[in-house]
């Protein structure tokens, strides 16, 4: 037998240690697992959501602070390490609403919105717009002329109709993309009318956390009301009869507000590890039991946890309870992204959102996750509840997803109801109490989170999955192509982006047997780059706007060069907007190549 060289010995040797060390740390990511699922109790989720949900919690509210202070107690008690922020935020809480016929002594049963403008009695002609998934560009999650143009031409070549100086009334839930666009077509005031006999307090702002200058001007002016769908079917039966003019008030609170952000730092042995943040509102609708006193719950339950077992640990957990959710627009998450940005960019690795998690009778799990952390949520939903069949869906703007800037993998799980058994219909509501928490789910939910977050606290290779993100990132190229109908050129985006794929791929099967923080900040610098350019439509410093535009949010013009006159002005300023977007996606490219390319020369 020929005799082993020492140079070949020392690398075998190496290869063995590293080997022994990746398998040794994922047993340990699997006595983490276990020893944190052992630690999350029914009775431990009980105690801290009974705490919470005693309390309605409007941003800033007493109830609120009540709130936190049984969180930050309860954490401290375990000697989980707590922060407490306090910051001033620009909030909007809905007061009253009414809606009657004038001189008929009819009325019926209003709620204003979050920043609605404000009326003391307007008076004006009722124009009956039916629904909002019957108006082109006005259907919920589509914003894209408004967003982009702020123009009222939402009908093609169909004749708007005319609202200047009416009361706009529209079948669906009150939304921010709609209010701008009939304030804009010259309505005076808007009556949604809620599919369902209930009313579902709401935002109809579009900005994101406290407005900036550039910003504030998107604060709704016009007051806005909701009414239920037999209220609307009264008004539309009168309408029946001739004219209608109706009267509304909306009385809102809106201006500045201190709030308080609760943070529990859990660090790995290392204290300067990277860390993985997890995110829920503490804020809520009335009493807010799952939406989102349980998930707060959770996330107390989750903090004790990993922090008794923090020795197991290679990165650290911030765990950060959001004020400002709902009637501050994400105003806390982002105050933390605003105020964090350089150390989020620096040492965090994921977030993972938590909401609307351990509601009775829920039986349906789902993802929202970059593509990164999908294969990971579903490995964690099939392990955690034995489910195979997990529908996976993409961040939206909503759900305090306020780290696209920094460029931070998302991971959020959902389990929700069935339709057929009611589906979630006391969502901002009254009747979202303490009795709509049923906690064994609640425990199953919170396992969920702690599958993966053992995994990114304890794996010695972050579990991302660069393949599926650059793969997914080609597949939206080439829907903006097609998008375009050929009057937009993104072959050199495609070229790139496969030269990216291979670079990933080569990165991906090097990696095995590396670990460090070094490594896991490398991933991200790959990573980074491409976030800000599919989920940002400006920039990463400025959170704006709150509209869906898709991924690839700056290529959403392609559409007005599919349908415009290619001579016309509004061609020529989509073709130049799309110009400037196209070389920020090819700079986004290159810099993730770069990256990509510079750390598998080191792993080779």
């Amino acid at each position: 037998m020929r005799p082993t060289s020492p140079l070949r010995l020392s690398s075998l040797t190496a290869l063995v240690a590293l080997t022994a060390c990746a398998q040794g740390s994922a047993s340990t990511a699997d006595e983490l697992l276990a020893a944190v699922e052992a630690d999350i109790t029914t009775e431990g989720l009980d105690r801290f959501a009974s705490a919470i949900v005693r309390y309605e919690r409007p941003s800033g509210s007493p109830g609120e602070n009540a709130a936190i202070d049984s969180i930050v107690a309860g954490l401290r008690e375990a000697g989980v390490p707590v922060e407490v922020h306090t910051f001033d935020t620009y909030a909007s809480d809905p007061v009253s609403a009414t809606v009657e016929i004038p001189g008929t002594g009819i009325s019926f049963e209003a709620i204003t919105m979050a920043y609605s403008g404000e009326t003391d009695g307007l008076v004006a002609r009722l124009v009956d717009l039916g629904t909002l998934r019957d108006l082109p560009g006005l259907e919920v999650g589509t914003g894209q002329r408004l967003a982009l143009e702020g123009d009222p031409r939402w009908y093609g070549d169909d004749a708007a109709p005319d609202l200047q100086g009416a009361i706009a009334m529209v079948e669906g839930q009150p939304r921010n993309v709609p209010t701008a666009a009939l304030a804009l077509m010259g309505a005076s005031g808007i009556i949604f009318v809620n599919p369902e006999e209930r009313l579902n307090d709401l935002i109809v702002t579009s900005t994101w956390g406290t407005p900036s200058l550039q910003t504030y001007q998107r604060l709704p002016t016009i007051p806005t009301v909701q009414v239920a769908k037999s209220a609307g079917d009264a008004l539309r039966e009168r309408m029946t009869r001739g004219p209608t003019r109706v009267r509304i008030t909306a009385d809102v609170n809106t201006g500045r507000k201190p709030l308080r952000l609760v943070v529990a730092r859990i660090e790995a042995p290392d204290p300067d590890a990277p860390y993985v943040l997890l995110g829920g509102h503490i804020d809520g609708w009335y009493h807010g039991g799952t939406d989102e006193g349980a998930s707060n719950a959770a996330m107390v339950e989750l903090a004790k946890a990993f922090h008794r077992n923090r020795a197991l640990l290679r990165r650290g957990l911030v765990v950060a309870w959001w004020p400002g959710h709902s009637n501050a627009r994400y105003a806390g998450s982002t105050w933390f992204a605003d105020h964090f940005f350089e150390e989020l960019r620096d040492r965090a690795v994921a977030y993972l959102n938590i909401d609307g998690v351990g509601q009775i009778d829920a039986k349906r799990f789902s993802l929202s996750s970059t593509a990164a952390l999908r294969g990971l949520g579903r490995e964690v939903v099939r392990a955690q509840a034995g489910e195979d069949d997990i529908r996976g869906g993409t961040p939206g703007r909503n759900s305090d997803q306020a780290f696209n800037g920094v460029g931070l993998p998302l991971l959020q799980f959902n389990h929700s109801r069935l339709g057929e058994d009611g589906g979630y219909w006391w969502w901002h509501t009254p009747d979202d109490t303490y009795d709509k928490i049923d906690f064994e789910i609640l425990k199953t939910d919170a396992r969920l989170y702690a599958g993966a977050l053992a995994r990114l606290l304890a794996d010695p290779v972050l579990p991302l999955d660069l393949v599926a993100e650059v793969e997914a990132l080609g597949v939206l190229i080439e829907r903006r192509a097609e998008g375009s109908r050929g009057h937009l050129d993104l072959d050199e985006a495609s070229a790139r982006q496969a030269r990216l794929l291979v670079a990933v791929r080569e990165v991906q099967d090097a990696l095995p047997g590396h670990e460090g923080a070094d490594i896991d900040r490398a991933l991200l610098r790959i990573l980074r780059p491409l976030y800000r350019v599919t989920y940002d439509p400006v920039d990463p410093y400025h959170p704006d706007p709150g509209f869906a535009n898709g991924l690839l949010p700056g290529l959403a013009p392609v559409s007005i060069l599919a349908e415009e006159d290619p001579g016309s002005a509004r061609y020529l300023f989509a073709e130049t907007t799309l110009v400037r977007e196209r070389n920020r996606l090819l700079e986004a490219l290159d810099l993730a190549t770069d990256e990509a390319m510079r750390l598998s020369d080191r792993l080779r």
